[in-house]
């Protein structure tokens, strides 16, 4: 075949001495390359692609070093005169194949992060506690990103952020309390790759980085049915770009523990009612035997409460200045013991208080109650006095978790003998 028959073939064909230098070209190769060949090692215009495997004998996929996009298949063989290469463009072949790879590669991803959920899931399920489920999320959102750290942070009852697991690299820059508004106003997974991409969200949060040595984060936020519950987020050391599944797994994380977190908060709503008094959130008379039982009293005292002038309050200013009086009562009657004390409220307007002292000290005890309760209250007035009447009941060496009840019948009867005597008073049970 001539030179000019030769260039006009519509691929490559290009002729290598034994090291492996070009010797001829046609056109169409030499149009590819961008200049004259001859004389240029191959390695300086084809390098191979090691990914790239192909079922054709002798073929290999090679690349522009200078453009790794520009790919051509090359099919070696040899004769007398060295080295024959017959080339064909494969750039879109090799944009296929790599696109088949990332897909590949994704699917992969993706069912490992699908199992991951389901596993979450099932881990969240056994979180007893809001530090339990914080630490299963640190956990499984580190394992999912692959993160060096990662944090959890939750609203506490003032409304304010407080970090429940894992580890803040931000937490000089940004404390708890500087982002616990700007959190609650964040309702989307946010992605930062690289301190420009940090710069264009947040001059501070770029600062942050560069300050703490973090490449780049990914955070998203706990909440449910609009009510904000806190934020997890993850951290890197090393640079990171984030694939188009990074968001939607982190919803789908964000969503499972903010749906535990929720039952768990609910959870914790239902039990602290049911042991609870609704109106002056005192422990109510089903928990009373059972906080008092967990003391371990060598001198167990039960104080009997019942308010003198309650029933005038409630019949002339009815049950909302009632209740105030009885929360009112409950803040003093707090007030007034030691921490190691339980106040309770028993019903209606009557309260108990078991304490762990001698019979001196609970006559001093109930002594110092009686006055706080028959102080003034801003809201009544002075032909509405509040009073207390006090009964008593102290235990002997032989107090046991059976004795709370009968001590409370002995405090009663105490006490009804003080509102005999005129009420405002303390009696001692015999």
């Amino acid at each position: 075949m001539s030179g000019a028959e030769i260039d006009a073939l519509p691929a490559g064909v290009v002729r290598l001495d034994a090291d492996d230098r070009i010797v001829t070209s046609n056109a169409w190769f030499r149009n590819w390359a961008g200049r004259e060949p001859v004389g240029l090692p191959l390695s300086d215009l084809l390098v191979p692609v090691t990914d790239f495997l192909d079922g054709v004998t002798n073929s290999r996929m090679m690349a522009s070093p200078d453009d790794p996009d520009q790919a051509l298949l090359v099919v070696r063989c040899g004769n007398g005169d060295g080295t024959l290469l017959t080339l064909v463009d494969a750039s879109d072949r090799l944009a296929s194949g790599n696109r088949l790879r990332r897909l590949h590669s994704l699917a992969d991803r993706t069912q490992t992060r699908l199992q991951l959920i389901m596993d979450a899931s099932i881990a969240f399920a056994t979180a007893t506690s809001d530090e339990r489920l914080s630490t299963i999320l640190a956990a499984t959102a580190a394992q999912a990103y692959q993160a060096e750290e990662s944090l959890v942070m939750l609203y506490d009852d003032d409304g304010l952020l407080q970090r429940t697991a894992g580890t803040n690299p931000f937490d000089e820059a940004f404390p708890a309390a500087s982002v616990s508004n700007p959190v609650r106003d964040l309702h989307d997974v946010i992605k930062v790759s690289g301190l420009a991409e940090a710069e264009r969200l947040s001059p501070a949060v770029a600062a942050a980085m560069r300050q703490s040595h973090v490449d780049a984060f990914i955070a998203a936020p706990l909440h449910l049915e609009g009510v904000p519950l806190g934020i997890y987020a993850c951290f890197f050391r090393h640079p990171r770009v984030f694939d188009e599944e990074a968001s939607p797994l982190a919803e789908a994380l964000a969503g499972q523990a903010s749906q535990k977190l929720a039952a768990l908060r609910l959870q914790q709503r239902l039990e602290h009612a049911a042991m609870h008094d609704e109106i002056t959130d005192l422990p109510n008379r089903r928990s009373l035997d059972e906080l008092a039982a967990l003391r371990d009293l060598s001198h167990a005292a039960v104080i009997f409460i019942d308010l003198d002038g309650f029933k005038a309050v409630n019949d002339r200013l009815g049950h909302e200045i009632g209740d105030a009086v009885l929360r009112e009562v409950a803040r003093r009657l707090q007030a007034n013991v030691r921490d190691t004390d339980v106040v309770a409220r028993y019903g209606g307007d009557e309260f108990v208080v078991v304490c762990d002292v001698d019979p001196q000290g609970a006559v001093e005890i109930a002594e110092r109650l009686r006055t706080a309760v028959e102080q003034e209250y801003g809201f009544l007035t002075e032909s509405l006095p509040i009073g207390a009447s006090i009964g008593i009941a102290q235990s002997g060496d032989g107090w046991s978790a059976a004795s709370v009840d009968h001590l409370i019948r002995r405090a009663d009867q105490a006490m009804y003998a003080a509102k005999n005597r005129g009420g405002n008073r303390v009696t001692i049970a015999e």
